[in-house]
């Protein structure tokens, strides 16, 4: 079983000193339903490499009102505007391009009840219990950077005389004399933006942030997106300009709510490194993003297809989007045509790893739903439920001519064609010889010897995979019946396999380091890989087998078992899960499974788990070896127990969220 690291940079330097011979206009409203492959796919878990929808100056309660068709199209979370009481807030004003600006110049640190454009508290609340019952999370935008101001500037002087009482304190503000400057880590973070400067160093200050979290996870909030995160200070910062801000409110709000999901806005640079930010939260690539939509308006396929992300914060720590609020407000992108987002969205929003934002590009009345059904398109549905159905798999991304694509797996690709609608002969790196269906067109893709040829249909974005669904059953007391469906796994078969061959195509070179490495990172699975890649036989993959790997081409005597051939069955012979006992379950953990062949593979409630150790959050870890050939898992106390989870082997830590209104739990991975 694979061993995690904090980082792969330390393989990737092995691997290149042990031998040197290694060398838009806005288009008429997009509203169509999903012509094809209807198939609702479930949200995933987890808002970490999902996609979130922007429901931008949208109300609670329109966001309520709209959860079906939220969850139709595939979305895991939505994303409403800041919580706290606006500026200048009068229900008469309206016009969303005069007063949006407002919501980001907060009058105070506790969610408005009443007195904004958004709605009541109670609304708030039953927004988030509506949405658990759509499996979608909600996460709230925070403005903890700054406050209201009366005129341009950053002191305290300039604080709006509405500004809550409680934070009228000259101690709360950092100086007015200089605005942000991105060339220095201090101004940046010392500096203004125009509106009084929190000093988030100040202890109260941060209580009250974090006071503001947890009443938002009181009324069902599952997430944080933190505005100008960049502008606040990090504990790595030089003794000049630290803060124990980040780690107080982030860590402080992760106790009281293990599972939240947290993202800052950074834009264009930190000016450190960005992972002292990652530490405690996602962060956004508009760089990444804002390139992706320049490509596709422009033409360009093979920038489109660029796997890079500028900010370099890695797949899994990145929140990635065609546009933002911030962009299609300025105009930056409100001329750019939704077709031009649609074939962005393609490529960005069917990423592996990264979590995508889709903006619902607003309404002219604030607090109304947008009127531009472009976030609940066919391409932007078909996308969406692409992305959740290849979850934990590889990606590879590609250009051809005016054709960007992004193959998922080995049965899936994702294909914006710029140049509009029409046959595709593209090179495949991934995908198995088959027959597939485009969900947005309809159209037939045929795979064959290497090339994926197929007619792009007038949207120009083809959705080519094909959905396996399972039979549902219901779910008694005792033995538990599937419920979910699953992906299939088109992982080759075989019998004989070189160890040190970690993609097992049937050599051993240096293309195996890369895989042990991405599978490391967490970034690609492999199905034998710890029998291809376990090169000294201590039943562990890590970096000591990439240095065999590396000894072995370079012709070193002692490369331990590389070379040799081991056999294998038609499949792996097992799993080991893991259970993070989060809800502290007393008494015995139990694993129970199941196959869509076999529903009475053991008896309820199941496998004892062992105890593994004690994590750092305090929670016990189990674990058990499951099948290779389940479908689902459960975990259970014997009187507690999560709902049946969809098991296919690419991902093998789970643990109990919130309870849903069956009394079981929600899970989530880690």
């Amino acid at each position: 079983m694979k061993k995690k690291f904090l980082s792969v940079v330390l393989a990737v330097m092995i691997a290149l000193s042990c031998c040197t011979a290694f060398r838009i206009s806005i288009g008429a409203a997009q509203s169509d339903t999903p012509e094809v492959g209807t198939q609702t796919q479930f949200a995933q878990s987890s808002v970490k490499g999902a996609a979130i929808l922007h429901c931008f100056n949208w109300s609670y309660t329109q966001i309520k009102n709209k959860l079906p068709e939220i969850a139709a199209a595939g979305y895991t979370a939505v994303q409403t505007s800041p919580v706290q009481k606006p500026k200048s807030y009068k229900s008469s004003y309206t016009g969303t391009s005069d007063q949006w600006w407002k919501l980001y110049q907060p009058l105070t640190l506790s969610i408005a009840d009443g007195g904004t454009w958004l709605g009541t508290k109670a609304e708030l609340t039953a927004l988030c219990s509506e949405a658990e019952q759509y499996n979608i999370q909600v996460i709230v935008d925070i403005v903890a950077n700054h406050m209201a101001n009366n005129t341009n500037g950053g002191g305290y002087s300039h604080l709006n005389s509405e500004v809550e009482s409680d934070m009228k304190n000259s101690s709360y503000f950092h100086s007015e004399t200089y605005g942000a400057n991105d060339d220095s880590r201090y101004d940046m973070t010392h500096g203004h933006i125009g509106m009084p400067d929190l000093n988030t160093a100040n202890s109260h200050v941060q209580q009250r942030i974090l006071s503001l979290l947890k009443e938002c996870v009181d009324c069902g909030v599952d997430g944080f997106r933190f505005d100008a995160a960049k502008h606040i200070e990090l504990p790595t910062d030089d003794s000049n300009t630290r803060s124990s801000f980040w780690s107080t409110v982030i860590n402080g709000i992760k106790d009281y709510k293990s599972d939240v999901f947290c993202y800052g806005e950074i834009l264009n640079t930190a000016k450190t490194s960005i992972s002292n930010y990652t530490t405690y939260m996602c962060v956004t690539d508009n760089k990444t993003g804002n390139n992706a939509l320049s490509a596709a308006n422009s033409g360009s396929a093979s920038s489109l297809a660029s796997s890079t992300y500028n900010l370099g914060a890695g797949a899994s720590n990145t929140v990635l989007w065609a546009e933002s609020h911030d962009t299609y407000m300025d105009d930056t992108t409100s001329g750019i045509s939704n077709q031009a987002v649609f074939k962005t969205w393609a490529i960005v929003g069917a990423r592996a790893k990264s979590t995508s934002l889709y903006l619902a590009r607003p309404n002219s009345t604030m607090g109304l739903a947008s009127s531009d059904g472009g976030w609940k398109s066919t391409v932007v549905t078909e996308v969406n439920k692409f992305k959740n159905y290849f979850m934990g798999q590889s990606e590879s991304l590609s250009s051809s001519g005016k054709v960007a694509y992004i193959e998922r797996g080995t049965s899936g690709v994702s294909i914006a064609k710029l140049d509009g609608a029409g046959s595709v002969s593209l090179t495949a790196k991934k995908m198995a010889d088959g027959t597939y269906l485009d969900h947005v067109s309809g159209n037939t893709f045929t795979v064959s010897g290497g090339t994926i040829t197929g007619t792009v249909g007038e949207k120009g974005v083809a959705v080519v995979y094909n959905v396996s669904e399972q039979p549902e059953s219901t779910t008694p007391t005792t033995t538990v019946a599937p419920s979910t469906t699953v992906a299939p796994t088109t992982e080759p078969q075989v019998s004989e396999v070189l160890i040190g061959d970690a993609d097992m195509n049937g050599k051993i070179n240096v293309n195996d380091i890369t895989a042990v490495q991405r599978y490391l990172a967490d970034i690609e699975t492999y199905p034998y890989i710890d029998d291809t890649a376990d090169c000294n036989n201590d039943e562990f993959v890590n970096i000591e087998d990439i240095t065999l790997i590396q000894q072995y081409l370079c012709e070193f005597a002692d490369s331990g078992y590389v070379g040799q051939i081991k056999s294998l069955s038609s499949q792996p012979s097992g799993y080991k899960v893991y259970f993070d006992n989060t809800r502290s379950w007393s008494g015995t953990i139990y694993c129970y499974y199941w196959s869509n062949a076999n529903t009475h593979m053991v008896s309820w409630p199941g496998k004892e788990m062992t105890y593994e150790y004690t994590n750092n959050s305090g929670h016990k870890v189990y674990s058990y070896t499951v099948p290779a050939d389940i479908n689902y898992v459960i975990f259970s106390n014997n009187s507690s127990q999560t709902v049946n989870i969809p098991f296919d082997g690419t991902q093998l830590k789970f643990y109990a969220k919130s309870t849903k209104t069956d009394g079981k739990y929600d899970y989530g991975t880690w």
